[in-house]
């Protein structure tokens, strides 16, 4: 229960704020975050780095790596996770770009390339500052924060803080997949059992706990 400072070889990640640094195998994959231009304090010429950092924690160091052809934009406060040794970004914010996100990525160490994954459903909308939580086969992603909705999806200070929860499965079964298609095609449901309508509802249903809340500060 003690720390030690890592005596780390090769060039380190750029100094950065809120970004995520995910591990798999014996690897740390970081992405993402702050940055300034003009070193590691704030001059408000901030950098949204969207290159792969990979930190090697058996030889304790920095690799070297290439650019891959197809990458998402460069963000902060994103959700990162690993899933069957790939990892996946979801959502996060650019001032630069004055934009908040709800995209999904995955990126594949073997190849080292990204891919934009699509998942069916209706998703969240963009946010930052989720919290996603891997159990099993699935994602459970709970709040995050998004500009209010009558200030647009960019706005840094006009903001809303989110109670809402969504469920992303990865493996889906037949069952969930059949429900899907139902909501998807508008399908009659009167035919169907009654649990079976009674998920229909809860998948349909709005999840949030309580209403948004409203704050003036970023």
């Amino acid at each position: 229960m003690c720390w030690s400072l890592v005596n780390a070889r090769g060039t380190p990640a750029r100094w950065r704020d809120f970004h995520s640094a995910t591990i798999i195998g014996t690897k740390m994959f970081v992405f993402g975050g702050r940055a300034d231009r003009f070193g590691p304090f704030h001059s408000n010429n901030e950098i949204y780095c969207n290159k792969i950092k990979i930190f090697d924690t058996e030889t304790n160091s920095w690799m070297n790596t290439h650019t891959a052809q197809l990458m998402p934009e460069g963000r902060r406060s994103h959700s990162a996770f690993a899933y069957n040794g790939e990892l996946y970004i979801f959502g996060g914010y650019n001032a630069r770009l004055d934009r908040h996100f709800n995209d999904l990525w995955k990126f594949s160490p073997e190849a080292f390339s990204w891919k934009k994954v699509e998942p069916r459903g209706k998703g969240p909308c963009p946010r930052r500052r989720q919290c996603c939580c891997m159990v099993g086969d699935r994602i459970i992603l709970f709040g995050g924060t998004s500009p209010c909705p009558e200030q647009g999806m960019g706005d840094e200070f006009n903001l809303m803080d989110h109670s809402d929860l969504y469920i992303l499965d990865f493996s889906p079964n037949l069952k969930t997949l059949c429900k899907l298609a139902v909501i998807q095609y508008s399908l009659d449901q009167s035919g169907l059992p009654h649990d079976i309508r009674w998920e229909l509802n809860a998948m349909t249903t709005n999840s949030t706990i309580s209403r948004p809340i409203f704050s003036s500060h970023g």
